[in-house]
């Protein structure tokens, strides 16, 4: 598939401060508003058949219409609250007469950072999302409700609801920890061809469950270090033959990192992973239930340059080289790779 396209934003902020009466009932109000506008140009090749015979192929360019307004607002409110509300219309369009949609989003967040305890953070939010074709992933859209990520790398045109809460802790100068809960649900477009060369279409129902925990601490100035705890467990429908029906992971990650003031800097990472479910078999198309653990292990040295002129980085990731099968649920951005890998970077901050 090759994608090209044209993409257009403006957005407008007001910030308000209240005086007198407002004053006693609101601190501030902060209100985000914009809109937006893509056209692409897609050339693809969708191909169907069978191993005893020649694929039919069908070539087409099913281009890409895509407008979006929104409009956010922070209001700061008594009992050190800060209500999040908004609401972003899309409109998505294939010039084929598939994955049109036209869609409202409300957005919710609740933000509670006490004066009683200063270092707590409370949040909470539920919105909905239409996912945006790749081209226009880069928005001036506030990407975030109540420090909530809204958009995924998901397949264009899915209509998702994410629900989330979280907690976040600081206890002091070098600690600091925190929960977070979510749960996303999606209604994902399938699209189909059939033996005749033609497309349909139709839609399947995923479900995304999050939970983490996490602690950061700097026991010293030259040392810091990480300890974590992931769950993923995703839902996907039998029908749609995706890579799993279902998948449980469990992830463990943990680091430390050490600063020495010459500029030399070493990182050590540690990743435990524990993943089971239903994996769809390449051979006959039906799922297989299976289970998986492995220790991954990363490293990394550092060299900052005289005079801040940037950095030279060298590591390896997988150092002990773990080939364990590994089902990714972001395949866009794996957060582990099978197979060692080597890197060096330069990185120049020319004055």
């Amino acid at each position: 598939m090759d994608e090209k396209g044209d993409n257009g934003e403006v957005q407008h902020l007001l910030r308000w401060r209240p005086t007198g009466a407002a004053g006693a009932w609101l601190s501030r109000v902060d209100v985000t508003a914009g809109a937006g506008h893509t056209e692409v140009d897609v050339d693809e090749t969708l191909r169907a058949g069978f191993d005893s015979a020649p694929p039919d192929v069908t070539r087409g360019s099913p281009d890409v219409t895509h407008t979006n307004i929104y409009l956010y607002s922070n209001v700061g409110l008594p009992l050190d609250l800060t209500l999040t509300l908004g609401v972003s219309g899309d409109f998505y369009d294939q010039d084929d007469g598939l994955g049109k949609e036209n869609q409202a989003n409300p957005k919710a967040g609740l933000t509670w950072n006490p004066s009683f305890s200063p270092g707590t953070t409370v949040r909470a939010a539920a919105f909905r999302v239409l996912k945006r074709t790749l081209l226009n992933q880069q928005t001036l859209e506030p990407t975030q409700v109540a420090g909530f990520n809204q958009f995924y790398d998901d397949l264009a045109a899915s209509d998702v609801w994410r629900y989330g809460a979280a907690v976040d802790q600081k206890f002091n100068d070098a600690v600091f920890a925190g929960v977070e809960l979510s749960k996303r649900d999606l209604e994902v477009p399938q699209f189909f061809l059939t033996g005749s060369g033609s497309l349909e279409e139709s839609t399947a129902d995923w479900e995304e469950y999050l939970a983490r925990t996490y602690v950061f601490f700097t026991p010293h100035e030259w040392v810091s270090a990480r300890v974590e705890y992931e769950f993923e467990k995703m839902k996907r429908d039998p029908d749609s033959f995706y890579a799993f029906d279902r998948v449980k992971t469990h992830r463990v990650p943990f680091g430390v990192n050490l600063f020495h003031p010459t500029g030399v800097s070493l990182s050590l990472g540690a990743t435990y992973l524990y993943q089971d479910g239903k994996f769809l078999r390449d051979e006959d198309f039906t799922y297989e239930s299976g289970d998986r653990d492995f220790w991954i292990l990363d490293t990394a040295v550092r060299y900052r340059l005289p005079k801040r002129y940037g950095f030279v980085s060298f590591g390896v990731n997988n150092l002990l080289d773990e080939d364990s099968t590994y089902q990714a649920t972001d395949p866009l951005n794996p957060a582990l790779r099978p197979g060692r890998l080597i890197f060096g970077s330069v990185t120049l901050a020319l004055p």
